[in-house]
């Protein structure tokens, strides 16, 4: 059964968000930030856009409290943006705020087919960065029983699905490929694990694909944000983009340098504003992750808006002697050309004025002692790395768990 949120049509959801908007500019206009710099009232969402954008330069700005729209008294929990440094990028809840938040994600959840007397293994941080907890309190409010096993120890993961036989997983796509990659066959013939649930960073098709085909485990995309506290959208089983909750964020997509509002279906930079929330709502913020609203409905049934999968952060983006490489395009060249899933690591040598781009890759056991099978491989995934991203880079082999382990979110990419 669908939220009716979800089947609302555009001019009943057009209304119901902007009187959720002008709600939220109520609440804010006598916070520090936003005192005096925000309308009164608006009567269009063309007026809307005219606000001015929020940056993550703004939050840590107006650290650690200016954007605090409540009695700090009603606070019950406060996150922070994982990898942070400096000045943290800090999120605040109230008690009305993580109810209403479990709402979103027992939401998001039931996309998935999650429900009562399932149980959930989940392998996402419990910690300042608020990956683990939307899932945990979104779970035990569908009924199920959830395992917060968090992220890393990877024999005790494989112990726990063998032994509490989980449905379900909930990780970011870099440790969940680290999983199944030392998950032996004797092994699987113990679990019941089916269906995965990932977010924290891009997850990619070809991954989604090869997960589905060799090990017969559906993932389902995530997207969400610790600035928001929540997930923000994911994907029904017809696996087409991500549906957003439009009861509690409204989007848009710009042009990253112009800041124009772009019409769906055009790529660009995703801008969201909370709907619903108490302690810190943020308007027009600024995400610096690259998508699109995709211009038709979903056949599943539901009206709301969706989005493409995260192609990726801007803030990510490599440049190597003049070219723009993104870490999620490498990934889909290696998963192009391995039937299994594989650990890698991206290098880029700056010692030099001309950077060189160095990916180390482990291979199976079967692989690592077969010269023709190597050189077959190289040569298959060298074209398969020039198609896309233009240069060619130098490729390293290794044996298995030769690499860094992963733990929680992943880090792809060193510089040497």
């Amino acid at each position: 059964m669908y939220h009716k949120i979800e089947t609302l049509n555009e001019k009943e959801l057009k209304k119901y968000q902007l009187e959720q908007i002008n709600k939220i500019l109520s609440a804010v206009k006598h916070t520090p930030y936003y005192a005096g710099k925000l309308p009164e009232y608006i009567d269009s969402f063309d007026t809307f856009a005219k606000i001015p954008f929020l940056t993550k330069k703004d939050l840590r700005d107006a650290f650690p409290y200016g954007l605090l729209s409540c009695p700090k008294e009603k606070l019950v929990r406060i996150s922070a943006s994982s990898g942070m440094t400096g000045i943290p990028t800090l999120s605040y809840c109230s008690e009305y705020d993580l109810n209403e938040y479990t709402k979103n994600e027992m939401l998001h959840l039931s996309h998935t087919g999650l429900c009562k007397n399932d149980i959930i293994q989940c392998m996402m941080g419990f910690n300042l960065f608020t990956g683990g907890w939307g899932c945990y309190h979104g779970s035990i409010g569908l009924g199920a029983t959830v395992i917060p096993s968090g992220p890393g120890n990877t024999q005790r993961q494989i112990e726990l699905l063998k032994q509490l036989k989980a449905r379900y997983c909930f990780s970011t796509p870099g440790y969940l490929q680290h999983l199944l990659g030392n998950i032996s066959d004797k092994d699987w013939e113990q679990m019941n694990l089916k269906i995965a649930m990932t977010g924290g960073e891009p997850l990619t098709k070809e991954f989604q694909k090869l997960a589905k085909e060799k090990y017969d485990i559906e993932i389902y995309n995530f997207y969400g944000m610790t600035e928001f506290s929540t997930h923000i959208a994911s994907e029904c089983n017809l696996h087409n983009g991500l549906h957003i909750n439009e009861n509690y964020f409204y989007a848009e997509i710009v042009d990253p340098e112009t800041g124009d509002i772009l019409p769906d279906g055009e790529y660009g930079e995703l801008i969201l504003t909370n709907l619903k929330r108490e302690a810190m709502p943020l308007i027009r913020y600024k995400t610096r992750d690259i998508t699109r609203i995709i211009p038709d409905k979903c056949i599943c049934g539901r009206t709301s808006r969706r989005i493409e999968p995260i192609s990726h952060r801007l803030d990510d983006m490599l440049i190597i002697n003049g070219v723009n490489i993104y870490p999620s395009q490498i990934e889909e060249c290696i998963f192009k050309c391995f039937s299994s899933v594989t650990n890698y690591l991206i290098k880029i040598n700056t010692k030099n004025a001309i950077k060189k781009l160095n990916i180390d890759i482990e291979i199976p056991d079967d692989i690592i002692n077969n010269e023709n099978k190597i050189n077959k491989l190289k040569e298959k995934l060298i074209k398969t790395l020039k198609s896309y991203i233009t240069i060619t880079p130098a490729l390293n082999f290794v044996p298995k768990h030769t690499l860094p382990e992963i733990q929680g979110k992943t880090k792809r990419v060193k510089y040497i």
